[in-house]
């Protein structure tokens, strides 16, 4: 098998079936407009935790069948991180894990909301904490990245929920595809162990995209939106990825507007979508957010070399 179709089904196409299983899952959880906010959703909560585990155990699967581990368990515990950022592995699945359970506690949405906003914060800073603590002293270029990185990852969460809630949750995850696809771009010229995680963000934005295509939520509150589990910590995962290229070798060094627009993309597609959708709706709004996306791709990809990284 060649390396690139192994590289493709270890991080693409396995995380994205696993992906568009569980979220098929928890949109099947929608519970419709008439729903009432403060009353508890019934009968749930196996597709929306098994769901959630679905999209987990397809990312973790993918770094253990690219460590040679997956067809040997008797050495699973011999995993281990080489930097700080490999904790992803397991931060990442368990965020959607997490974010899964609460929503089944919290069965009333009204509830599930109001503790679903802090909860991702806090994800957001220990997984940009964890990602870029690298090294025995922090020094101010590191707590600089933390900052921006937390700014980034909490304004594109908010923007991303306001989207999905003016009626852009069947595509909202497109945008987190789109950043990813950036994000994958910059990181596997510089570093591809951390492109190639990049990539697995890729296949899971994949999946949640194909699933949200053919299954809308009502999304009348923030984190109402079912596949909210799912794409809130893959765009924490999308910002941690780039925050942590920043410290490693560049092929071409990208200029500073580019690099702080695909960290903040779904902030700028929401932006856009705040303004176009008082104007009008549908696909045009799809139609923007996809320009937007591939503007910074198109970007990217001008700019820098050709490809260079040594896998």
């Amino acid at each position: 098998m060649s390396f690139e179709l192994d590289i493709g089904l270890q991080r693409v196409v396995l995380p994205a079936v696993c992906s568009l299983i569980g979220c098929a899952l928890l949109a099947r959880t929608d519970q419709g407009e008439d729903w009432y906010d403060d009353e508890p959703v019934k009968g749930t909560a196996l597709p929306t935790v098994l769901g959630a585990v679905l999209c987990a155990v397809g990312m973790i699967i993918s770094d253990f069948w690219q460590r040679g581990l997956i067809s040997a368990p008797s050495e699973w515990s011999t995993w281990k991180a080489s930097h700080r950022w490999e904790w992803m592995i397991w931060m990442i699945p368990a965020s959607m894990v997490l974010l899964a359970m609460a929503r089944v506690v919290f069965s009333a949405p009204v509830h599930f909301t109001g503790l679903a906003g802090t909860v991702t914060s806090a994800i957001a800073i220990g997984v940009m904490y964890v990602c870029l603590n690298e090294g025995a002293v922090l020094n101010d270029q590191h707590l600089r990245w933390m900052a921006v990185g937390c700014l980034a990852a909490i304004c594109n969460m908010a923007s991303l929920n306001s989207i999905a809630r003016a009626g852009g949750s069947r595509w909202v995850s497109l945008t987190v595809l789109g950043q990813f696809s950036c994000v994958a771009a910059i990181t596997l010229q510089s570093y591809a162990s951390l492109g190639e995680w990049a990539v697995v963000g890729i296949g899971v934005a994949l999946g949640a995209s194909i699933a949200g295509v053919f299954r809308q939520s009502s999304a009348k509150l923030h984190y109402g939106w079912q596949l909210s589990t799912i794409v809130l910590p893959l765009a924490i995962m999308a910002v941690a990825c780039l925050a942590t290229s920043r410290f490693f070798f560049e092929s071409h060094p990208l200029p500073i507007w580019l690099i702080g627009s695909v960290l903040f993309l779904p902030t700028i597609v929401g932006i856009f979508d705040i303004v176009v959708g008082r104007i009008t709706s549908g696909w045009f709004r799809v139609v923007l957010a996809a320009s937007c996306c591939s503007l910074a791709l198109g970007a990217i990809l001008y700019i820098t070399k050709p490809w260079q990284s040594e896998w």
